[in-house]
């Protein structure tokens, strides 16, 4: 486990000057194709299997309509190397230049941790057996609490890694997968500072498709599109 990983992503932010992270879970996709590998069975083929699924019509829909999105100041963004996190990333992060207004880039790069597979069997076993749910429940189950803590340690560390442009407000936007965005934004919660009533509300926090969660580097929590 890297030792104070969220802790070195958080002062990288703070360092270029960003006042958010904000986890957005993907839109709507497709399944496995049939006859594709089981994780049990051939691990490394599965993995590539559930990275090429892609966005379905819905999902598109989703990401087109995901205003809250746009309407934070996100100047750069990574993403799960999986085709529907990237994909939803793109979509998402998308500014269309016209004569009439110049618009600038968004910043987007792949971190290969934020894609689940292979990184810790725990975590991917209790996932498979339990499904969807808020990370309390994962951190409930027997070994859990260890294994999405670790995790999230180790997605930070390549986070921190990573190179972000430096620049002056605004914020981050990280994009990936269900509970396990909750135990990054977990992780970077506590390394911020949050409350013990906002890392509560966290560990409740169940993300929808192009749901997201912001961490403000002073430590507020809020699940996005607000209420």
């Amino acid at each position: 486990m890297p030792a104070g990983a969220a802790e070195d992503f958080v002062a990288k932010c703070r360092e270029h000057k960003l006042d958010f992270v904000v986890f957005v879970r993907h839109a709507s996709s497709a399944p496995l194709h049939a006859g594709a590998a089981k994780r049990a069975e051939k691990p490394h083929d599965w993995k590539i299997d559930d990275q090429m699924r892609v966005l379905t019509q819905k999902g598109k829909d989703q990401c087109a309509a995901a205003a809250w999105f746009r309407e934070l100041d996100v100047r750069a963004a990574l993403t799960s190397p999986a085709r529907r996190a990237s994909e939803t990333a793109m979509r998402m992060t998308d500014r269309t230049e016209t004569e009439e207004q110049k618009v600038g880039s968004i910043y987007l790069r792949m971190v290969a941790g934020v894609h689940p597979a292979g990184m810790s069997e725990t975590c991917e076993a209790l996932f498979e057996t339990m499904g969807y749910g808020p990370l309390r429940v994962f951190f409930e189950a027997a070994g859990g609490e260890d294994a999405f803590q670790a995790y999230g340690d180790a997605v930070c560390a390549e986070l921190a890694a990573a190179a972000v442009p430096a620049g002056d407000g605004g914020g981050l936007a990280v994009f990936g997968h269900a509970v396990f965005l909750n135990a990054i934004a977990y992780k970077v919660a506590q390394a911020a500072g949050a409350s013990d009533d906002a890392k509560a509300a966290l560990l409740d926090m169940d993300l929808g498709e192009t749901q997201g969660i912001r961490v403000s580097m002073s430590g507020d929590v809020a699940k996005y599109p607000l209420a």
